[in-house]
């Protein structure tokens, strides 16, 4: 975690110029950590996010995603039209005796 902090303080002690330079600041680890951070709901096992830090790591890894990472592979990109096997038809799967969908 180390890494992050120092990233995270340094920006508070020497606030980029620019988006650009926020983002060449950001380390493909120091990503990790912010999504994992976010993912977790904490910093550390003591420490959690509040919801400022949380929606500020999110605008972070948003950054850094569309200045590094292929739209397909960023957080939240839809899937693939492969992911939904050979035809693209819309299929109702319903859970029997569950309540929900079975009119019941």
């Amino acid at each position: 975690m180390q890494e992050l902090e120092q990233t995270l303080f340094g920006f508070l002690e020497n606030p980029p110029g620019s988006v650009d330079e926020l983002v060449s600041r950001i380390t493909p680890d120091v990503y990790e950590r912010l999504k994992e951070a976010v993912a977790l709901g904490r910093w550390s096992e003591e420490e959690r996010l509040s919801p400022q830090q949380s929606e500020q790591c999110m605008q972070l890894i948003i950054l850094y995603e569309a200045h590094n990472v292929d739209t397909e592979a960023r957080i939240g990109a839809p899937l693939s039209s492969e992911c939904g096997g050979s035809s693209a038809e819309e299929r109702t799967i319903t859970v029997r005796g569950s309540g929900y969908g079975d009119g019941k």
